[in-house]
């Protein structure tokens, strides 16, 4: 299988290959958010690609995000229902037809319980696209900001204040000097 194959949504390909040309060997990947592995196995054939050592960390509570945006849609809801109440199998299976089981470490967990499981300025870059309401994505910031390494990245998905204001304005209200970059994305760098 091939990761273009995978269920979802996803636009910053641009960011993976430049995190792969940034960032030193021995560096680790965060994605917050993976839903069915769609940008988690891009990411994980981006690094294999670059025939460099990197760690690539796949984070996701795995029961959907429920309804929220400006379109109050449920859009998990029907991998969830097919999972039984979880996608986490559905999850794992695509790492593994997409050929990426030694690569990709898969957590099945809230997100700010995960982030507690790494240590301050270990991380080279963490993307968030979990729950895209305010409150949820202030915790997410929260949570990984600590983690990320000096000069490191701190990015996230779904950046339009059209279809997810509480993206925009969690990301304006706890990282004012965020840059929007690559499509509807949002990146900061830790100051060094």
């Amino acid at each position: 299988m091939h990761w273009s194959q995978i269920h979802g949504w996803f636009g910053w390909r641009d960011l993976q290959e430049e995190a792969v040309a940034t960032f030193a060997d021995g560096s680790t990947f965060v994605e917050v958010g993976s839903y069915l592995g769609r940008s988690l196995c891009s990411l994980a054939e981006v690094v294999r690609e670059s025939t460099r050592d990197y760690t690539v960390v796949g984070v996701d509570y795995c029961q959907g995000s429920g309804r929220e945006g400006t379109a109050d849609k449920d859009s998990h809801a029907a991998a969830v229902a097919d999972g039984g109440g979880t996608l986490a199998g559905q999850l794992h299976r695509n790492v593994i037809a997409c050929g990426f089981a030694d690569r990709v470490h898969l957590l099945v967990s809230p997100s700010p319980a995960a982030a507690a499981l790494f240590a301050d300025g270990s991380l080279a870059w963490v993307h968030l696209d979990a729950r895209h309401e305010y409150d949820s994505v202030l915790a997410d910031i929260d949570g990984w900001l600590p983690k990320v390494a000096p000069g490191g990245w701190l990015s996230g998905d779904d950046y339009d204040e059209q279809w997810w204001p509480g993206v925009v304005a969690a990301v304006g209200d706890r990282l004012p000097d965020a840059q929007e970059c690559s499509t509807r994305q949002w990146r900061w760098v830790k100051p060094r």
